[in-house]
């Protein structure tokens, strides 16, 4: 039994069965092309782009501040990071991180340093650039970082295989599986169209997976870290990733907003009016109109269907 997130389970994250063959020995268009390395490190890019993520570690080495106790960053997807200076290495130090840019709180940086110690990095990630000099600090050719985004991991499983991330594309179908779904590989540009996510690898709750429903149909998405499989169902291959593990964005809380009741079927609660689904039926879809669902936001600050007893007895049932 996987957990598959596809553009037909919002919001449930239904339990399903992947029917026929399903293969993970196969080619993932989103692996980086190593003759590009240097070419695309640092790259510009656009909000809602791909470059530019870097892994974040705490700097455990033991030796003089600023030299050391900063933080590591290494480009994901990447075998070589270009640092400050302009070189070139596996991992790029910096004595301090620069969050002008990210319109985070103190709270939420605080989070993501926080993650950046956990079990060695890859936990959190960031989005930036390098700066060579600091000026008005003790040693200035040590630079800094600029952080412009920020993305923390959500399970207690080690994120392994490749980064991606991954939008709702408007692709609308009559039968699955169903390429709903757009990836795109960080700091490579490849990108790929696939019918599932399958968080069965990823440790997560039920709870936590259904967390990821609203970032996932925002413009933004969501970034994931898995690797590529296939699988047959009602005699068509359809191609999917792995979730080991899926960050959530930093954000200060939002002002409150209303919550829109969307889809085919009136079954996805979100910040955003005439958000669309695919049209398959699911008897649990009728859950939110015979239960007196309430759509509103949630303790989280998310849009979300507020849990009853009834509600809950009613999904249970279907």
């Amino acid at each position: 039994m996987s957990r598959n997130l596809s553009l037909a389970a919002l919001p449930l994250l239904a339990l399903s069965l992947v029917s026929g063959c399903a293969s993970n020995d196969v080619d993932d268009e989103l692996l980086a092309d190593s003759s590009d390395e240097a070419g695309l490190d640092g790259k510009a890019d656009s909000v809602d782009g791909a470059y530019t993520y870097y892994a974040i570690a705490r700097d455990m080495r033991r030796c003089a501040s600023p030299y050391c106790g900063g933080f590591q960053l290494a480009r994901v997807n990447r075998t070589t990071t270009k640092c400050h200076d302009s070189t070139f290495a596996e991992r790029c130090y910096t004595p301090e991180l620069d969050w002008s840019e990210s319109g985070l709180d103190e709270a939420q940086q605080e989070k993501l340093v926080g993650m950046s110690g956990k079990l060695g990095g890859r936990f959190a990630v960031v989005r930036g650039r390098f700066v060579k000099k600091n000026l008005g600090t003790p040693v200035p050719s040590l630079g800094r970082f600029i952080v412009t985004e920020a993305w923390v991991a959500e399970g207690e499983n080690a994120p392994e295989g490749v980064f991606a991330r991954v939008t709702q594309n408007g692709i609308r179908c009559i039968a699955a599986p169903c390429p709903s779904l757009t990836e795109k590989g960080l700091n490579t540009g490849n990108t790929a169209n696939i019918a599932d996510l399958d968080f069965s690898y990823s440790g997560l709750s039920d709870r936590q997976i259904e967390g990821f429903v609203s970032q996932y149909v925002a413009p933004g998405g969501i970034l994931v870290a898995g690797d590529r499989y296939t699988y047959k169902e009602q005699g068509r291959w359809g191609k999917g990733r792995t979730v080991t593990n899926a960050f959530h964005r930093l954000a200060n809380a939002p002002a409150a907003t209303d919550c829109f009741v969307g889809g085919c079927s009136g079954q996805i609660c979100s910040d955003r009016e005439g958000v669309a689904s695919t049209c398959e039926w699911r008897p649990e879809y009728a859950c939110y109109q015979d239960a007196d669902a309430t759509c509103e936001r949630q303790p989280s600050g998310e849009c979300g269907w507020t849990p009853t007893a009834e509600l809950n007895a009613c999904l249970a049932q279907n």
